[in-house]
């Protein structure tokens, strides 16, 4: 099977909600390139500096590339790609342009594997790629991984939002909860802070086979319960930290469900929230009980965490 590599060329103002609503629209992974990354010095976690392929970016403003299954990619869907993004506020037509181009499954992993590189992802994480060689000189929790189609290499604002909320406040004692879990980095991440109750629901089969894997090469894979499952709306467990980093039409329906499966001072943490739903969202978790407790900001990307 094919998938279908789907490019757009936008102004930086607008990539949160063009990313946001890539994935509402079934996106199975999203790369972002940004050509001021051309401009800026590249080193990593381990001192080593990776050279930018100029050709691999676009000469001005950014372009997002999104992937499909080929079967999914209907001309219906791009029609219905392109009407959304073309009516976006502040969109710049002059700017905005679509080219696709089919891949096929055998050449995934390399297309992965040219913009993925070991980084450090919070204070205390660092994300490895399963393919790269790497010297662990300062004693960081590193979560191995290969993506695989599962959107999420842990260098989007997002994710990295949520790691920092949660090496500040997981203890081994909890259970957790990732809901969403995509290819499985904050599942890892619970574990390698000492958790031993760990569940990673996600709605899509291959998201799951994907976290499993990973699980696997983080050596965590009987730690962690991995399912596919709806969100909260299955679940009769309570736990101490529910997490989930999906967007925020998604995390509005989940709040109240949050708020009954979270023991009493338990934290819920989002992210995925685009920085124009945030107050929606802060207001939402206010009206259901909840205390804001702090609030992430980056790239007009919003995490908050709020405790019961």
């Amino acid at each position: 099977m094919n998938w279908i590599e789907y490019s757009i060329m936008i102004n930086k103002e607008v990539e949160p909600v063009v990313t946001a609503l890539l994935n509402e629209l079934g996106a199975n992974g999203v790369v972002i390139e940004d050509s001021n990354e051309l401009q800026k010095e590249h080193e990593d976690v381990y001192g080593e500096i990776y050279e930018l392929n100029p050709a691999d970016y676009p000469e001005h403003d950014i372009r997002i590339k999104c992937y499909f299954n080929e079967l999914v990619f209907t001309e219906d869907l791009e029609v219905e790609i392109k009407k959304t993004i073309s009516e976006i506020d502040s969109i710049d037509s002059q700017i905005l342009s679509f080219s696709k181009n089919v891949i096929k499954e055998s050449d995934w992993e390399n297309e992965w594997k040219n913009y993925f590189h070991p980084f450090k992802a919070s204070e205390r994480f660092s994300i490895v790629p399963s393919w790269e060689e790497y010297d662990n000189e300062d004693n960081d929790l590193l979560i191995e991984l290969d993506p695989g189609m599962a959107f999420g290499t842990g260098d989007h604002p997002t994710t990295s939002m949520c790691l920092k909320h949660i090496e500040e406040v997981v203890k081994p004692e909890h259970s957790v909860i990732d809901v969403g879990t995509g290819s499985g980095i904050l599942s890892i991440a619970c574990h390698l802070l000492g958790v031993k109750s760990i569940k990673a629901l996600d709605l899509d089969d291959l998201a799951i086979k994907v976290a499993k894997e990973n699980f696997e090469k983080n050596n965590c894979e009987t730690d962690i319960i991995a399912e596919t499952g709806n969100l909260l709306t299955e679940e009769t467990g309570q736990y101490d930290v529910i997490i989930a980093n999906i967007l925020a039409h998604i995390i509005d329906l989940m709040i109240a469900d949050s708020y009954e499966r979270l023991n009493e001072g338990g934290y819920f943490i989002t992210s995925g929230i685009i920085e124009e739903k945030s107050e929606e969202i802060i207001d939402k978790l206010e009206e259901t009980g909840y205390t804001i407790e702090k609030v992430l900001k980056e790239d007009s990307w919003v995490s908050i965490r709020a405790r019961k």
